[in-house]
């Protein structure tokens, strides 16, 4: 037997136990609904009906219709069931059953779209009982058939005020169906019925409106337009929505011959909609609305030129952005610097040449706003600008958008800056400019070797290929975790140390056990570094001392080399911006020459930066723990202000030793570095490993007493009790 012949009769076995499967639950749920089940057993068994139930079941819920409790779930099961029968058993039902059932029944033919329901509905139309009329025109609604709407049409002139509503909806529903059948003809002709109804409530005259336009297609613009013209307003803002829904330029050109014809009130709403129509042949009637009338409608169409990119109204934007006020020159300033496609640029760019220097500063404003492909280009030239407010802009502009390749021309302008507020303007583009091509990136990375283990000298694994494929997936922040790297050290707290690259700057780290080690470090392109360092020769003492700031910003072996160089520089001022430079050095390859500065400060200013630059740096060197906390220990000496020793007892905390711990453990009788010596206390002991036991107990009983925090209190209590259970 080949396949494909073992694949059909497997196939039809499994549709034939599935129906003998349907069959059987049907079978037992028709028993059930014969039986003397309790009420929600058989409305459960009702559910199970519509979904496996066949005219078989038929007889049975048929019975169930006249049945106050049960006549909803009946319904609920007959709906879905595709068979004739169910319209015969609901037909039947119109005359046994009133009241509420009736509506019900009633309703549900209108779901099934039974069109032989359609005579025995319509005498329905005339009962005393609204709710049943009601139920009756929107069931011959859902049906849709020529007949149901003739039906609904020659008793609606004569249907009671109350039913008029659920009569109209009934024809609504009636033209739809008759509409989508192909019989727009008849569709059409009731949608005219119903606009010509008197005294038509408010829905139904915007309903019958926007279905006998829609229907007509171009042939419905005539109606759209005298909407237009209506002095019932509710007709007006229809028509503007409906014409949302018609595409075409014949349509936005009957708009736009009506907007001069309006009072200002509706110009504003035709304004608006060709505006969100997006047809930009109606520009030609919106740019005179925006160039003269009443305020508000100046604004609808300043806005709407602009959503449409009418590039003629271009001018008169600029026109208006300058000599304009209030919220009319605003309006025309956003717009400007938001309109659409490069016109607009070409228009701005024009400005920048006008002999007023409000407006070329404005110009430079929005090109900043708008950054096009030249703008860097046209705000490099307004820097250059003989008015310094305009000069100003451009920097504050070039700020957000310079590039890498306009390094030379912001160099320049820093080094020949005319004022103390221009080079600083100047200073904060390069160093946003240093900021923006800085930054690590998986693609910058180079991971040159990592070692996860009991570092430094304890058993290791190499775990460079593993941190490698982790950087290339996108991975800046590593995890030391014996998830990532498994356990080459039972039984100790490793460590990780990484050692890479950004930039071709090496950068080393190394965190405990369950920490992050994050990937950053200073990865300013050396091209960028070379350019900066470049022109310190030939600038001025307030540029060069800029440019070191700047320097320290971008860091790396080369930007370090130079700042220290010109700490030794003849002009004091330079002298004094390098060693502040140096104080507040991001990476630790500063170290050392921070401590320099540290042993022989030249004043007591650089004596305090050095000592918090030294303090900061510590913990991020890559050096033994015993190194830090002796170097740590060193500048607690240093420090005579309660505000440095904090910052030591801060860093000491992330030292994770007996003596670091004793170290700050001895601070806790100074009042004023209680605090701090509390938290740096539980901090190192919820770091240290085995073997510390009774250090831990000791100083964490004391933290306890001694801290007013009372969430650091119980933190230290936790660390006591968990070391004491330690062997």
């Amino acid at each position: 037997m080949g396949k494909t012949r073992r694949y059909l009769l497997f196939a039809a076995g499994l549709v034939l136990g599935a129906a003998v499967a349907h069959a059987a639950d049907e079978a037992q749920q028709i028993a059930v609904l014969k039986s003397e089940a309790s009420l929600k057993e058989k409305a459960d068994a009702c559910r199970a009906l519509a979904h496996v139930g066949t005219k078989n079941a038929v007889p049975a819920l048929a019975a169930m219709l006249g049945d106050e409790k049960l006549s909803h779930m009946a319904r609920y099961a007959l709906e879905p069931i595709p068979d004739p029968s169910v319209d015969e058993a609901l037909r039947d039902a119109l005359g046994r059953v009133k009241g509420r059932l009736l509506v019900g029944v009633i309703g549900s033919l209108g779901v099934r779209r039974d069109a032989r329901a359609v005579q025995a509905l319509a005498t329905l139309l005339a009962d005393a009982d609204p709710e049943v009329a009601q139920a009756a025109a929107r069931a011959l609604g859902s049906i849709g058939t020529s007949d149901a709407a003739k039906a609904l049409e020659g008793t609606l002139a004569n249907a009671p005020a109350a039913n008029r509503v659920a009569f109209c909806e009934g024809l609504f529903r009636c033209a739809e169906a008759l509409a989508s059948s192909g019989n727009a003809a008849q569709a059409q002709a009731i949608y005219d019925g119903l606009r010509a109804l008197p005294q038509a409530p408010q829905q139904v005259r915007v309903g019958a409106l926007r279905g006998a336009v829609l229907l007509r297609g171009k042939q419905g613009i005539p109606l759209l337009v005298e909407a237009l013209r209506s002095a019932d307003y509710l007709l007006f803002a229809a028509a503007a929505r409906v014409s949302m829904e018609m595409p075409g330029p014949e349509v936005t050109g009957a708009l736009a011959g009506e907007l001069p014809k309006l009072p200002a009130d509706r110009q504003i709403v035709l304004i608006k909609t060709l505006g969100h129509r997006g047809d930009a042949s109606a520009g030609p009637a919106l740019a005179p609305r925006a160039a003269e009338g009443p305020n508000a409608v100046r604004l609808a169409a300043i806005r709407a030129v602009t959503h449409l990119g009418y590039a003629p109204a271009l001018p008169m934007l600029a026109e208006l952005s300058l000599s304009g006020e209030g919220d009319l020159a605003s309006a025309a300033r956003e717009c400007l610097s938001g309109f659409p496609g490069k016109d607009a640029d070409t228009t701005i760019a024009a400005m920048l040449s006008h002999r007023d220097a409000k407006v070329r500063a404005l110009a430079v404003e929005m090109i900043g706003q708008r950054k096009a492909g030249q703008a860097t280009a046209h705000l490099l030239k307004a820097a250059a600008d003989d008015e310094q407010s305009v000069r100003l802009a451009a920097l504050r502009a070039l700020r957000d958008q310079a590039g890498q390749a306009d390094l030379p021309a912001l160099l320049a302008i820093l080094v020949k800056a005319r004022s103390a507020a221009e080079r600083q303007a100047a200073e904060n583009a390069l160093g946003a400019l240093v900021a923006r091509q800085s930054g690590p990136a998986p693609g910058q990375v180079v991971i040159l070797k990592a070692l996860y283990g009991d570092l430094p000298a304890g058993r290791s694994a190499d775990v460079t290929a593993k941190v490698a494929a982790m950087v290339k997936d996108g991975s800046m922040a590593i995890e030391a975790s014996n998830g990532n790297f498994g356990d080459p050290a039972p039984h100790v707290v490793k460590k990780l140390r990484v050692d890479y690259s950004v930039n071709g700057v090496v950068v080393s780290k190394t965190v405990a056990e369950n920490e992050s080690l994050a990937l950053s470090g200073i990865s300013t392109p050396p091209a960028i570094v070379e350019a900066i360092c470049a022109s310190l020769a030939s600038a001025p003492s307030e540029a060069k001392c800029a440019l070191l700031r700047t320097l320290r910003s971008a860091g790396g072996p080369k930007a370090l080399e130079t700042v220290q160089a010109a700490v030794s520089d003849r002009d004091a001022q330079v002298k004094d911006a390098a060693m502040r430079a140096l104080c507040d050095w991001p990476t630790p390859d500063a170290l050392p020459a921070v401590a320099r500065l540290l042993g022989s400060p030249p004043n007591r200013t650089i004596q305090v930066l050095a000592l918090r630059g030294f303090v900061r740096l510590v913990p991020q060197e890559n050096a033994p723990d015993a190194k830090k906390r002796k170097s740590l220990q060193e500048a607690m000496t240093l420090a005579d202000r309660d505000e440095e020793k904090r910052l030591v007892l801060s860093a000491l905390g992330n030292i994770p030793t007996a003596e670091a711990l004793a170290l700050v453990v001895a601070q806790l009788d100074n009042a004023a570095l209680r605090e701090e010596a509390c938290s740096a206390a539980v901090a190192i002991a919820e770091k240290l490993g085995a073997g510390h036991a009774s250090e831990v107990v000791a100083a964490m009983t004391r933290v306890a007493k001694t801290t007013g925090d009372k969430k650091l209190a119980a933190r230290a209590e936790a660390i006591a009790r968990s070391a004491k259970k330690k062997p």
